[in-house]
């Protein structure tokens, strides 16, 4: 399992943040906010605030959960859950 963050902010807050936080994970730039456009985060490339949320891929690269509201202080949990759900062996 990977995970990213991404932010329409540049690499040097990227950093900043990082470090200021702690993160034991990468901070991705998209200060087009191309990424975030493609996801729904904003509806206009001018709009100055972005959703939070999630996207889940899988190992094959397929989409397979978008969580378009997320909750900051379960936000960990949650997505354990669904990692691990995905994790499990369908049943026929």
């Amino acid at each position: 399992m990977q995970v990213f963050g991404i932010t329409h902010n540049d690499a040097e807050s990227h950093q900043k943040f990082t470090e200021a936080n702690k993160l034991n994970f990468p901070l991705l730039v998209d200060t087009n906010k191309n990424l975030a456009l493609l996801f729904g985060a904003v509806e206009k490339p001018d709009d100055k605030r972005l959703k939070r949320m999630a996207v889940v891929i899988n190992k094959e690269g397929k989409i397979v959960k978008i969580i378009k509201e997320v909750n900051p202080s379960t936000h960990g949990a949650d997505l354990v859950e669904i990692l691990q759900n995905l994790e499990k062996p369908k049943s026929n």
